[in-house]
């Protein structure tokens, strides 16, 4: 078509009908999970964690270390599925409110290890219950499968991909 042979433009753009049927983009499964999981994460955190003063990330760091007694901070990075640099602030935090302690490693004077205080360990275990209340109510829900089926096949997923070695692995963080 030449430049003098335009046709006017007027009335309301419709797009060529193709004969197809515009599906409904529906969430992949791991998509939906990753959406679910922040969701529920940010629930707690608001109804459970925030009074006392904890992020989702300090509290699974103080139940990691109160879990293990004694961890190093790598293998509590790969555990938690975080970056280094951001367990480095969940510690600062956890350290100045006296809930952890960081040590010299008994053998090797280069390295940390991270031990919990009788105070970390006493709110890390108030918060668990909370939080496992929280959860069970979640879980009562209609439709809803067992909570212990649905955690064990969570465990599993996250085990498959989690490093062997404890270091960050791929993706090393968030």
């Amino acid at each position: 078509m030449s430049a003098g042979a335009r046709r006017p433009v007027v009335g309301v753009y419709r797009p060529p009908v193709t004969g197809c049927v515009a599906r409904r983009m529906e969430p992949d499964a791991v998509a939906q999970l990753c959406r679910t999981a922040n969701t529920v994460r940010a629930y707690l955190e608001r109804t459970v964690l925030r009074e006392a003063g904890m992020t989702w990330t300090t509290y699974d760091v103080l139940g990691l270390v109160c879990a293990r007694q004694v961890i190093e901070p790598p293998a509590i990075a790969a555990q938690a599925g975080i970056a280094r640099a951001t367990l480095t602030n969940a510690l600062a935090v956890l350290s100045d409110r006296g809930l952890v302690r960081r040590e010299l490693h008994e053998h090797d004077l280069r390295r940390v290890v991270v031990r919990p205080t009788p105070a970390g360990a006493g709110l890390a275990g108030v918060l668990r219950r909370r939080v496992e209340a929280r959860q069970a109510e979640l879980f009562a829900a209609p439709g809803m499968p067992p909570e212990d089926d649905f955690a064990a096949a969570l465990k599993v997923l996250a085990d498959r991909f989690r490093p062997e070695d404890g270091s960050a692995g791929e993706g090393g963080g968030r």
